[in-house]
């Protein structure tokens, strides 16, 4: 008998219907199903650590990016496949994979007994200052420096709980006319470039709410960091970006794209503020990331190809 081990929090909104959710569909598959629940200090990757002590067949997350991070970080690389019952402010990661963010039931089959397919992780190293660098990290959707850091920072829990992603869009556009930040990069090891913008976002996956993705074609298997540097110079040139992002116009000088395997920024002077898959990250002299090809297996709807 399969064993499917589901990791979530149990005060989060919807947590037991998710949960109801996964247990039936668990039974119409013939499937032993357990479940490890999240706490302040345990915040999913010591229980999926368990699960795979466990020797648990599938592992299923019942929750938002952050709590999918934490257990897609000790899924890396393994034969044991990540199910995703979307339940977080933004759901980002589940947005990216097609996975439905409003019918339990739907997310359910998908988690149990979809289709197995492997994409790529992101992974970064922050140094902050004179401390040194952090150990290596997962990313799932996005880092990001500059005022889209900050804006995240300004929101406070109660505030992302209460207005949802709604509270993401608010909190930005009180920082569009914002200056930005001088801001270095280094990518695949050729020679530093030097630029100003309002933030530079560093892609795994693109998508988000409304249908946007801020660099269309990115996709989570394509073995390629997507960069993003985010650069208005008026409050018009947001509107470019927005079509830009919805793929019906173009915004040279404004939002400009590379790719990359590797990819060094920092800031020409002082720290630059970031942020993880939406959750703020503080300060930093420098961040590192580089792309993970083809690191998880997770289940979907159907085939990312």
């Amino acid at each position: 008998m399969a064993s499917l081990v589901v990791i979530g929090n149990p005060t989060a909104r919807g947590f037991e219907r998710a949960v109801d959710a996964v247990l039936r569909e668990a039974v119409g598959v013939g499937a032993d199903a357990r479940v490890i629940p999240t706490t302040v200090a345990e915040t999913g990757g010591p229980q999926a650590r368990q699960a795979l002590a466990d020797g648990a067949d599938a592992v299923i997350v019942v929750g938002g990016d952050g709590t999918v991070r934490d257990v897609a970080a000790e899924l890396a690389h393994g034969a044991v496949p990540l199910g995703i019952m979307p339940a977080g402010t933004a759901n980002l990661f589940a947005r990216n994979l097609g996975l439905p963010l409003r019918d339990p039931r739907a997310a359910a089959r998908a988690a149990v007994r979809g289709t197995e397919t492997s994409v790529d992780l992101g992974r970064v190293t922050l140094t902050r200052g004179g401390d040194g660098s952090e150990p290596e990290r997962v990313f799932l959707v996005v880092a990001g420096i500059g005022n889209d850091a900050l804006a995240i920072e300004a929101g406070s829990l109660r505030d992302k709980r209460r207005l949802g992603w709604a509270g993401y869009v608010a909190l930005g556009a009180h920082r569009l006319t914002s200056p930005g930040f001088a801001v270095r990069g280094r990518f695949d090891g050729g020679a530093v470039e030097s630029t100003h913008a309002w933030s530079v976002l560093v892609h795994n996956a693109a998508r988000i709410p409304a249908g946007f993705q801020v660099l269309p074609g990115t996709r989570l298997d394509d073995g390629t960091l997507h960069i993003a540097v985010v650069s208005p110079r008026r409050l018009a040139h947001w509107g470019r970006i927005a079509a830009a992002g919805a793929g019906i116009a173009r915004a040279e000088g404004i939002l400009e794209h590379r790719t990359a395997e590797r990819v060094t920024l920092g800031r020409v002077d002082g720290l630059l503020p970031v942020q993880i898959d939406g959750d703020a990250a503080g300060r930093v002299a420098r961040l590192d990331a580089r792309i993970d090809r083809a690191a998880l297996r997770v289940r979907v709807t159907e085939s990312l190809t």
